[in-house]
C-alpha cells in the first residue's frame, strides 16, 4: 500500500512489528483542498492494494 502511495505522491511510513500499520503525517496547517487529494491517494492506494491480495479469513 505504501508503495502505491508514494507512486501516487504521497508519503506514508509504516509501523508495528511486521509493519501493519500506515501512518498518515499531514501538517497542522494543510489545506482542504491538499487534505481531500491525499485522502484520495490514500483510498486508491488501498484499494489497489486489497484488491490483489486474498484476506485470510
Amino acid at each position: 500500500m505504501c508503495d502505491a502511495a508514494y507512486r501516487g505522491g504521497l508519503l506514508l511510513e509504516t509501523a508495528g512489528p511486521h509493519d501493519e500499520v500506515a501512518k498518515v503525517l499531514p501538517p497542522l496547517t494543510v489545506a482542504d483542498e491538499q487534505l481531500e487529494l491525499g485522502l484520495g491517494i490514500l483510498d486508491e492506494s488501498v484499494a489497489s492494494t486489497v484488491g490483489r491480495r486474498t484476506l485470510a479469513a
